[in-house]
């Protein structure tokens, strides 16, 4: 069977992809990836990595086209908080309250016949 083009693509796959894409993003830029998809009881991390001293929760939104404002957009105020309330449940389950931690976001938007278009916005929204 071959695959299906990638419109038809389940939207989990486009996004299992897209976290694999963002992933060695970040470790070609530098970061060191220490975890992904790591799960809380009020969701998931998509990515865990480390940028010198300071601990990485990475948010990824993958998207098949720009329609809404394209991924970017989908890190509302409301997505940040979980976020936050997410990295806080990281922190203390590992013992790291002390470390400074910041928070970006990937967007990737993967056209069928085009090159990934990656953005990375590093310190994308306020601190823990």
């Amino acid at each position: 069977m071959t695959a299906p083009p990638f419109d038809e693509k389940h939207k989990g796959e486009i996004g299992r992809e897209g976290e694999a894409l963002a992933r060695k993003f970040l470790s070609d830029k530098g970061l060191k990836i220490i975890g992904h998809n790591y799960r809380t009881r009020w969701g998931e991390l998509d990515i865990v990595a480390r940028a010198g001293d300071t601990l990485v929760f990475v948010e990824v939104k993958t998207r098949s086209g720009r329609l809404f404002g394209g991924p970017l957009a989908a890190v509302t105020l409301k997505k940040q908080q979980r976020i936050r309330r997410m990295a806080k449940t990281y922190l203390a389950e590992k013992g790291l309250q002390d470390i400074p931690a910041r928070f970006d976001v990937v967007g990737i938007v993967m056209r069928r016949g085009d090159a990934p278009h990656i953005q990375w916005i590093e310190n994308a929204f306020g601190g823990l």
